[in-house]
This record gives structure tokens, C-alpha cells and sequence, in this order.
């Protein structure tokens, strides 16, 4: 009789052909998975070393030295100009201790530093480096570029007579999101934005060249550098060719208090209005409308 102990001869050919191709196909997945690794390794060692090298990158920068007044009202009135362009009471907190402005591991995270201390720490050439050129990451310069002297000292000035306040971790890093957004031009630095910047539109008075000043050095960092919005899908903003719609009081309504046309209340003007572009004066707001309102269609 049969021994029913083992199994036929054409079974374990099959069971040996199976395992041998399961041996295979395992082998193979360990190939295309390591290849996948390495290649995985190297793009990201490439974009390191791209990102790197936008981050590193030094500027020649010219020592400016500008007079930085002691005096109680130019202090008050630095106190006025930072507020309305947000180094206090916006961007750099309520006190300028700092903010964080974004964390995201994979793509990085961004503070806006401490300007109480960061004041104490540089001198004054290099505080006006750093604002105006952007050789600093993370500082919108690209609006400060075209900030006159005497407002700049004066800014600097309020910022020095600011006590010292505990802010949050100032450190900075980039996720690997990030590294490829500057790698490939995305993520742009201040010091490139300043080389890429596109004027807005010449003035043609007196008062809107004034305007025009106004709108360079506080409206850019959201509007853009040519004051044509900006469609980042993160944050939008409209192209101040709006402003033609307004009347000079409705205008003027929207700065002091954030009320829009239609009594309507938008996201992020009218907080800032209320808060930082309430402190414009009167022939501020007028000479920006001028500018504003007869901006090129």
C-alpha cells in the first residue's frame, strides 16, 4: 500500500518553486526599497545642500550710519511708526517679545524675534543692515528697504527705550518641506525679495509721492512689493487697486476703525486697522488715498 506519510513528488517540486519565487519577489522588494531609500537619501542631501547655500549666502551690505535720537518726542513718535508697521504691537508681539509666526515640522518654524533684546545685541549699523538689507532670514525688508533715516531712527530709538521681556524659544529650523521650498525658489529670503522687488507705481503730486512712501513701507508686506496683491494660497490679499472704490471718508473710516465698505468686517484688515493702522494722522490717511485711489487700472 501507499505510504500516505509523505507528500507526491509533484507536490514538493510545486511547494519548492513557490518558496523559491517568494525568496525571489522578497529579494527583489528589498532591492526596489533600498534603491528607493538611497535615492531618497541623496535628493534630500541635494536639496539640503541647495537650501543651505540660499541660507548662507552673504551680501555685501554698505555701513549706513544714521542718528539715532534720544529725545522724549522723537522716542514717542518712534513709538507710533513701529506700531503702525508692526514691529510693536503686531508681528513682534503686543510687547515685542517675539511671536511665533509659524511650526510646522515638516515644513519649519518662524519666529519673529524678541526686538527688546535683539536692540541690545547689535550696533546701530547693524540694526539698520539688518532691517533695511534683510541680512538677517525671517525680516521682511523688502518694506523697510526705502524707510527713510529719520523714521528709522527714530523706530530704533522706541525699540531702545523698550524694557527687556521674556519671549518665546527664538530658534528657527526648516522641516524638509521647507528646504525644498527654498531650494526650488519658493521660500524666498528678505535679501532676495529686495533684489526681485517690483517698485508700485510712480506718484504723480507731491502728497501721493508721499502716499507712495507710506504704501511701500506698510502695505507690502501683505499687498506685495508693487501693491498688486498677493495670491499666496496660505494668505491672500487684494491688490490695492480696490482703494478706487472707497470715497476719502470711507477710506478713512476703514483705517481708524476696520470697517469696510457694506459695514462689513474682514479677517485680517480690520484687526490690523483697528490695531496698528488707526495710528496713521490725518494727512497720513489723506496722502495715502491719494496715492491709493489713482493707482494705474
Amino acid at each position: 500500500m501507499p505510504d500516505d506519510s509523505y507528500p507526491p513528488e509533484g507536490d514538493v517540486r510545486r511547494q519548492f518553486k513557490v518558496g523559491e519565487l517568494v525568496k525571489r519577489l522578497l529579494r527583489w522588494f528589498g532591492i526596489a526599497l533600498g534603491s528607493l531609500a538611497a535615492f531618497g537619501i541623496i535628493a534630500y542631501a541635494v536639496v539640503y545642500v541647495l537650501s543651505e547655500r540660499v541660507l548662507r549666502r552673504t551680501y555685501q551690505v554698505p555701513a549706513v550710519a544714521i542718528t539715532i535720537p534720544t529725545d522724549p518726542a522723537s522716542i514717542t513718535e518712534g513709538r507710533r511708526l513701529a506700531t503702525i508697521r508692526g514691529c510693536f504691537g503686531g508681528c513682534h508681539g503686543k510687547q515685542a517679545e517675539g511671536v511665533v509666526m509659524f511650526d510646522e515640522p515638516m515644513i519649519g518654524r518662524v519666529v519673529a524675534p524678541n526686538l527688546a533684546a535683539a536692540v541690545r545685541k547689535y550696533s546701530d549699523a547693524e540694526l539698520v543692515g539688518i532691517i533695511r538689507n534683510g541680512v538677517r532670514p525671517g525680516m521682511p525688508a523688502e518694506a523697510f528697504v526705502v524707510v527713510t533715516d529719520e523714521d528709522l531712527g527714530r523706530i530704533i530709538a522706541f525699540l531702545k527705550s523698550l524694557p527687556t521681556v521674556a519671549g518665546p524659544d527664538p530658534s528657527v529650523s526648516l522641516g524638509p518641506l521647507g528646504r525644498i521650498g527654498i531650494a526650488i525658489g519658493k521660500f524666498k529670503t528678505a535679501a532676495q525679495l529686495i533684489a526681485e522687488t517690483v517698485p508700485p507705481p510712480v506718484a504723480t503730486s507731491e502728497e501721493a509721492a508721499y502716499g507712495r512712501y507710506l504704501a511701500r513701507t506698510t502695505c507690502s508686506p501683505c499687498h506685495g512689493t508693487s501693491l498688486g496683491g498677493d495670491s499666496n494660497p496660505d494668505f491672500s490679499s487684494p491688490s490695492l487697486q480696490v482703494v478706487a472704490a472707497y470715497s476719502p471718508e470711507s477710506f478713512a473710516q476703514l483705517l481708524r476703525t476696520g470697517v469696510a465698505l457694506g459695514a462689513r468686517t474682514l479677517d485680517t484688515m480690520s484687526p490690523l486697522a483697528r490695531n496698528n493702522l488707526s495710528y496713521f494722522t490725518d494727512a497720513e490717511i489723506a496722502a495715502l488715498y491719494s496715492y491709493l485711489h489713482a493707482m494705474p487700472k
